[in-house]
């Protein structure tokens, strides 16, 4: 299932991934709860889901990105891209671990998520 793996040069815990599915894969509300729960944080309904969305323009259409960061003893943090494809694929770009390093490599995954094209 997993596309790719970054590796950012930024000391702690810090994974960046691609996982591309075919269709909805469940849709966005789901996938976005389902991303909160692997950090420790309760679900949202969808005008939360909403209101915490940021979308970015890619050459391969809208892509929707979500920053989480949880308030555990150690703080951790998750930020996703996700775009569903005109080919009929959902494409996740994620970065999870902890708050530090994820908030050093964010501009960079960022970059990444502008990046993103078809061709």
């Amino acid at each position: 299932m997993r596309f790719a793996t970054f590796k950012a040069p930024y000391t702690g815990k810090l994974e960046a991934t691609v996982v591309v599915l075919p269709g909805q894969a469940g849709g966005e509300l789901a996938n976005v709860n389902r991303w909160r729960g692997q950090i420790g944080l309760p679900p949202m309904d969808e005008p939360g889901i909403t209101k915490a969305r940021t979308s970015i323009k890619t050459r391969a259409g809208a892509l929707n990105v979500y920053d989480f960061t949880s308030e555990g003893q150690i703080k951790s943090r998750l930020v996703a891209g996700y775009i569903s494809t005109p080919d009929g694929n959902t494409w996740f770009l994620k970065m999870t671990g902890d708050a530090d390093p994820v908030a050093k490599a964010k501009p960079d995954f960022m970059t990444i998520l502008g990046s993103v094209r078809l061709d």
